[in-house]
């Protein structure tokens, strides 16, 4: 009884011990110089948001106005990331056709009359961007990210304007159609690295499970979860043109390594499908570790066109056409920082700061009218901190909150190109604060459900309206609002590898 007592004694210990060396293996710490991930994948969305606003202006006019909305999207995005000692870089295409088949708001006047308004939207759009970092051996880096979107937009609007008693004055239809290119570029330099820890996530679940389920004939070293999480790392990357081969060819491997490292001799159902089972669930959860700090001057132009039609029924008012050609230039600088911690095998931490000034010279020429230009200056500061909670290898969940601050001062008006005219500049201020949570659950190993919400306060004060639209411009001189939003989104990924 005694030798019985001391043996299950000691082989909890041995348990005991064996699981603490796996907890004490510190993401933190877990760096691999060469690493190249790529993905492709569909989304599928189901959008919807309810709003409510409320105003109230220097001349106590009085507004109120509530919309819903609906939207379904779907596109892709490819996406390649590069990690060797020297260079970190990210490489992303996206597209995304978005449709809005149902959209209703309602406002309410002073006065009680009221204006009902609905309109249908689909948006095109396909992007390309990267982000490059290229070191030297103190952590000093150069930075580069260029970036370019193609955008296409077709609306249609109606309005239904009514009198206090709710008889129709007029109703109004407008169409419109608005191609968009957007370019830029941010170059610039800093110090410091965030690593990818991902893999070594990966490897720690395989052990806790296989640890579970005695399935480890000894307690393994951090150095011997290094090599599993490298050989992780080379065997995700592998393509295969049948899918069976390729995950039959990664499990081998990963029981080669296992095997002789000595970490297990016998081979079971049990322990291969809990290898298998985290194999194709948790590789998935996306986590860093290290801290960056960087900037430098950026570039960004934009080029659009703008066509709209109107036709108003009941109306003596004639139909009309309108043209507009928008462009505009900008040039400035960017601080970024970012922190990312994990905290332990569960709990991740996020932090971060960015500070943005530009100054831009807007463009555009309307109908057949001279081409004028108007400046503007902005200056805007975010800040995002959050955590991110892993509870198994099917799920994860984040919560967080940005906030920031905004300040723009524009020309009051557009003015001919060759014209020099001093005049107060319209004031724009921006507070704004948004909680959000976000998660996803897999499905299988490649149809994802994703979801997130938030919600967001926002305080304007303003008499630039190009920002900012009240409900009716006339007599406006400056207007505080504040805008209280709630915005729920789910939908399905599928990743084509």
């Amino acid at each position: 009884m005694k030798k019985k007592f001391f043996y299950s004694a000691a082989l909890a210990l041995f348990f005991g011990v064996s699981y603490a060396q796996v907890e004490t293996f510190d993401l933190s710490d877990f760096k691999l110089p060469y690493l190249r991930y790529e993905r492709l994948d569909l989304d599928f969305g189901l959008n919807s948001q309810n709003q409510f606003n409320s105003w109230k202006d220097t001349t106590d006019f009085n507004f109120s106005s509530s919309n819903i909305s609906s939207r379904f999207n779907t596109g892709g995005i490819y996406s390649l990331y590069l990690n060797t000692p020297k260079q970190q870089s990210s490489y992303t295409i996206y597209t995304d056709i978005q449709i809005r088949p149902f959209n209703r708001s309602e406002s309410v006047y002073n006065d009680e009359s009221s204006a009902i308004s609905s309109f249908s939207r689909m948006n095109f759009l396909i992007s390309g961007s990267s982000r490059n970092r290229f070191y030297n051996r103190n952590r000093w880096f150069i930075e580069t990210g260029p970036k370019i979107d193609l955008g296409y937009n077709l609306n249609n609007f109606k309005t239904i304007e009514k009198d206090p008693a709710g008889n129709t004055i007029y109703e109004r239809i407008i169409k419109e159609n608005n191609p968009q290119l957007n370019a830029g570029i941010e170059i610039g330099g800093g110090y410091g690295r965030i690593e990818n820890v991902t893999d070594a996530q990966m490897a720690l679940f395989i052990l806790k499970d296989l640890l579970k389920e005695n399935r480890l004939e000894k307690d393994p070293t951090h150095q011997e979860i290094y090599k599993l999480a490298e050989l992780i790392s080379r065997k995700r990357t592998q393509r295969f043109f049948d899918d069976r081969h390729r995950v039959i060819a990664q499990i081998g491997a990963i029981d080669s390594l296992l095997t002789s490292m000595g970490l297990v001799n016998q081979s079971d159902a049990t322990y291969f499908t809990t290898i298998y089972d985290n194999w194709l669930y948790a590789n998935n959860p996306q986590r860093e570790s290290g801290f960056r700090v960087s900037g430098g001057p950026k570039f960004d132009f934009s080029a659009s066109i703008f066509n709209e039609s109107t036709k108003i029924i009941d109306s003596p008012l004639p139909d009309s056409e309108f043209k507009e050609r928008y462009s505009y230039i900008d040039y400035g600088f960017w601080i970024r920082a970012i922190d990312e911690k994990p905290l332990n095998h569960f709990w991740q931490r996020t932090l971060s700061a960015n500070l943005i000034y530009t100054f831009s010279k807007n463009t555009r020429k309307v109908q057949e009218l001279p081409e004028e230009q108007r400046g503007q200056n902005n200056l805007e500061l975010t800040l995002f901190g959050g955590y991110r909670y892993f509870p198994n290898t099917r799920s994860s969940v984040s919560i967080g909150i940005q906030a920031g601050w905004r300040k723009n001062d524009m020309e009051r008006y557009f003015y001919p190109v060759d014209f020099d005219y001093e005049e107060e500049d319209l004031i724009y201020e921006r507070i704004f604060a948004v909680p959000n949570i976000n998660g996803y659950y897999y499905f299988s190993p490649r149809l994802r459900f994703n979801f997130n919400g938030s919600v967001s306060y926002n305080f304007y004060k303003t008499d630039n309206f190009m920002f900012i639209t009240p409900p009716i411009q006339n007599g406006f001189s400056y207007v505080t609002n504040n805008r209280f939003n709630i915005f729920i989104n789910a939908g399905f990924t599928y990743a084509l590898f």
